[in-house]
């Protein structure tokens, strides 16, 4: 039909289009219809989720009625700027169809239709639709109104940007004046409460207050874009009817459809469950557990710090409190946040057994885990927003389906919506930096309780944007819960600190202090903040069976640690050595494997340079050899060569544990894994409560001599790749130093102690290590001000105020900006994924590469190869342009046989090599550390 003769102009433009050659059906869906589509979505999706809703009301400081009403006419005007002719112009034909008597003199589409949209509002509706409204309401529209239609305007994944122009270069006068009738008409058919919304921006706590509400409306601006935009429920309507009869017969109906389908609606949480039944192999709970159980919780956000020693169940704890504030209606999901993939794997195998009793009965509570998509049981309801059907693009003006099905192809962000997602810390730190879509991470974290395992495992950077994740967090109305073995007072300081916020920020409460900062050093601790009740700080008892000593013997020359290794295989022991790089890790290995006494077949490699698939069969093959229900004859003489991959929450269990130095904290970490479960001399387990027949545990450290006056160079003589991994060698010189000192550990006694000791801001620096120390210290400060510079300002609401960009470009740890390389084999003229099995085979193929270590790779010049990559990068949804695939051939002559030839743009050679024992390997002309 056209819509020329229509009765409101705004009937005349599209906002949907097929492909030109598509002839089933409506060419076009009409601009207004696909607004009140997404609107419809939005509504569906809060009056569903009341928390969210809540939560939103709260920001907003409006009625849940009103917060509805408003909410849904904003999303309404999210498409705003696709009434510019310019936009209208990206297709030509349906311009002159819907406009044929209107000659186009605005054909350059460059600005983006979300800039379009804030530039038409602020410019053109603000002093048109209000100009005969009382100055209050004015104030209103350009003032708070603006706020809120930032993030709904961009909801593309990124603020509007902010350009000098006049909205004519764009819009033609009857797009200016549609638009205008068209946000008139959507005024009347919703009926906001423009007087109440003038009164309460007179208050400019309350318009400050509305930067805050900006971050959770962009997260449901991108959500309720993206189902409103599934072609296969909204079906494309080009002929037109009224507004109000569309919405209700119509919007609203496939609304309800699209949420039911997408997996997002909260499920049912079960409540109050006795530990026996949250946890079927808790008989009885540790001090720690026994706390959480008893600790009195408030109505607000909470930040829960628990220290405890390796051994007393902290993950369980964590969950206990998880489970009250889900019960107290607090919460409706987790997300647990690790350092690495490997702890992140290990988190999944421990929780397959609990999540499902956190809901009730019936409720089909979604799990994800990050990357290791073929552990995930088909008992788990995973449809989460399920892929597109794809729509056009137009020319730049990406579309969003695309968009969506992008996002969704990677299972690691997807985990942040589901009910239970467990994953890396990358994935939740994402949320705070300009990072796109970072807000729709933020909305998936809204209703969830945000543990934290491991935050003592970071440098000063990631530290700071972990600050700024748990500000982020508690400010939106969610609740934290940290766990670390090791923390020191001033990191325990900060985090609280964050979680209060800025003090002249803060709201002050009467008869409480500004930022209560804690003051108990006792060891182990649990540590209770509250934004209204204060904090409160709990010392814990320990139980006796996880009281221990640690010997420790630190030897200088590696000869004397393979003579330390082959006396305890002659005795049967099962030993493990962490080595601090790749290389080194790698070298030890092959020492051993051309030995002639080790028994290769009881030899093992693991680091963090495999595809996932062989990263996950090895992590359970260690498991199986080393873990918790490992056999004697399993462990037998068997020996682990390792990096830092093992050295937190993997549950594993060695007779011996050799570590290169490494700080304090690291290596009470990796003797955490020293004759961890109660065994008898041979190493089979023994009954619950008898002690360990194994004799105190001995942990030998391969470590440079001490010695009182160190020089700078002092670690890196004799860890040249290592110095790279651990610069400050004044934390190494001082671990040495007590540890010499003290010969081992008592656990808990001695926890802060050496803690305190190692990271003393005002404690003792050898002459020889002045400078290096200084520098150290510099390089840390500016890191915290890289990363303070990066990182979103909770304040500054969502804005253009900072370079965003792409997530793969923004990194969140320094130093690592990464690419995933898809491991194809090519074979036969063919590329097929290296692990080619599961649901996500390219996902099991894919391995991180240090973007300084990989440069960019340029394949071989095969015709066939090339035109097989094109295809497949056409095919598969899972690539983009900043992924590497790299095709990898048999040849006899290289171990390992897998490899792949490729050179730089500076035209240096690479050769990749590859194997299921070795991981990756990289060779190339003086290649940096790896």
């Amino acid at each position: 039909m056209n819509n020329i003769d229509s009765p409101q102009p705004y009937f005349n433009y599209w906002g949907k289009a097929k492909q030109v050659n598509e002839e089933q059906g409506d060419t076009h869906h009409l601009l207004v219809f696909h607004s009140l589509d997404v609107a419809a979505a939005g509504h569906v999706l809060l009056s569903r989720q009341p928390a969210l809703l809540k939560r939103l009301s709260q920001l907003m400081g409006l009625s849940p009625d009103q917060t509805l009403v408003w909410t849904v006419f904003l999303l309404g005007l999210h498409d705003l700027g696709k009434f510019a002719e310019t936009f209208q112009m990206l297709r030509p034909d349906l311009r002159q169809l819907l406009w044929p008597d209107s000659a186009p003199k605005r054909t350059y589409y460059s600005l983006r239709h979300d800039s379009l949209g804030q530039m038409l509002w602020n410019d053109v509706i603000t002093s048109t639709l209000f100009e005969a409204s009382e100055s209050a309401v004015k104030n209103f529209a350009n003032e708070t109104l603006g706020i809120w239609l930032s993030p709904v305007f961009g909801h593309h994944g990124w603020p509007p940007f902010k350009k000098a122009e006049q909205p004519k270069n764009h819009f033609a006068s009857h797009d200016e004046t549609a638009a205008q009738e068209y946000v008139k008409d959507w005024l009347s058919l919703m009926q906001p409460n423009l007087e109440l919304g003038a009164e309460l921006n007179t208050e400019s706590n309350w318009r400050k207050q509305q930067k805050h509400t900006s971050w959770l409306l962009a997260g449901i601006a991108v959500l309720a874009d993206w189902l409103g935009s599934n072609r296969e429920i909204f079906t494309y309507q080009q002929t037109a009817m009224p507004l109000d009869q569309y919405w209700q017969n119509i919007a609203l109906p496939n609304a309800e459809k699209a949420n039911a389908e997408a997996g997002l609606l909260p499920k049912t949480p079960q409540h109050n469950l006795p530990l026996n039944e949250l946890f079927s192999y808790i008989t009885s709970a540790t001090p720690l557990q026994k706390q959480c159980e008893d600790l009195p919780l408030h109505q607000l956000p909470q930040l829960f710090i628990l220290e405890d020693v390796t051994g007393a169940g902290k993950t369980e704890a964590a969950l206990i409190l998880a489970h009250r504030l889900m019960s107290a209606g607090l919460a409706h999901g987790i997300y647990i946040g690790l350092p690495t993939m490997a702890t992140a794997n290990a988190m999944y195998d421990r929780m397959t057994d609990t999540y499902l009793r956190l809901y009730k009965p019936g409720e089909n509570p979604s799990l994800i885990l990050s990357h290791s998509a073929r552990h995930l049981s088909e008992s788990f309801q995973q449809s989460l927003l399920n892929s597109q059907q794809p729509g056009a693009n137009y020319r730049q003006e990406e579309n969003i389906s695309a968009q969506c099905n992008r996002w969704l192809a990677d299972n690691r962000k997807k985990a942040l919506l589901a009910d239970v997602g467990i994953g890396t810390i990358d994935q939740a730190l994402l949320g705070i930096v300009p990072a796109r879509h970072q807000s729709l991470r933020l909305l998936g974290l809204q209703n969830k309780i945000l543990i934290l395992d491991e935050v003592h495992a970071y440098d000063a950077y990631t530290n700071e944007l972990l600050k700024r994740l748990v500000e982020f967090h508690a400010a939106l109305g969610g609740s934290v819960i940290l766990l670390s073995a090791t923390l020191t007072h001033s990191q325990r300081t900060e985090l609280t600190q964050a979680f209060y916020g800025s003090p002249t920020k803060q709201k002050r409460h009467e008869g409480l202090p500004v930022n209560p900062t804690p003051s108990n050093r006792q060891y182990p601790l649990l540590t209770h903040a509250s934004s209204n009740k204060g904090l409160k700080e709990y010392p814990l008892a320990t139980r006796e069976s996880v009281k221990r000593e640690v010997k420790v013997a630190f030897y200088h020359q590696q000869t004397a640690v393979y003579d330390a290794i082959k006396t305890a295989l002659v005795k049967g022991k099962s030993v493990c050595w962490i080595r601090n790089t790749v290389p080194d890790a790698r070298e030890a290995w092959h020492t051993l494997h051309a030995s002639g006494w080790v028994n290769t077949e009881k030899l093992h490699l693991f680091h963090s340079r495999y595809a996932l698939g062989d990263r996950i069969a090895i992590e359970q093959e260690i498991i199986q050899y080393f873990g918790s229900k490992s056999t004697q004859s399993q462990r037998q003489g068997r020996i682990l060569i390792a990096t830092q991959v093992v050295e937190q929450s993997l549950d594993l269990d060695f007779d011996l544990m050799i570590t290169d130095l490494a700080p304090i904290d690291l290596i009470i970490q990796r003797a955490g894994r020293l004759q961890r479960h109660n065994r008898d001399q041979q190493g089979e387990r023994l009954a619950h409560g008898k002690p360990d027949q194994r004799g105190t545990p001995r942990l030998i450290i391969h470590a440079p001599e001490y010695t009182a006056s160190p020089q700078a160079d002092w670690f890196k003589n004799s860890f040249p790749k290592a110095h790279y991994v651990y610069p400050h060698t004044l934390l190494l010189w001082r671990t040495v130093k007590i540890l010499s000192k003290k010969s081992g550990w008592h656990m808990p006694g001695d926890a802060r102690e050496l803690l305190e000791f190692v990271y003393d801001e005002n404690g003792i620096i050898p002459t020889g290590l002045d400078q290096s120390s200084l520098e150290a210290g510099g390089k840390n400060i500016a890191k915290k001000d890289n990363a303070t510079f990066l990182q979103l300002k909770l304040t500054s609401g969502y804005s253009h105020s900072l370079h965003w960009d792409e997530e793969v470009r923004v990194a969140t740890r320094l130093g690592e900006e990464s690419h995933t390389l898809y491991l194809a084999r090519w074979e036969n003229n063919q590329l097929t994924p290296w692990i080619n099995e599961g649901k996500y085979p390219w996902d099991l193929s894919s391995v991180k590469v240090n973007k300084a270590q990989l440069e960019k790779l340029v394949c071989d010049e095969n015709k066939a190869l090339q035109a097989a990559l094109t295809q497949l990068r056409d095919q598969t949804q899972v690539f983009d342009e900043f992924s590497f695939i790299v095709p990898l051939s048999q040849n006899t002559a290289h171990d390992p046989s897998w490899v792949s030839m490729g050179e730089n743009e500076q035209g240096k050679k690479t050769l990749i090599l590859y194997s299921e024992k070795q991981g990756l390997t990289l060779e190339r002309e003086n290649p940096p550390p790896f």
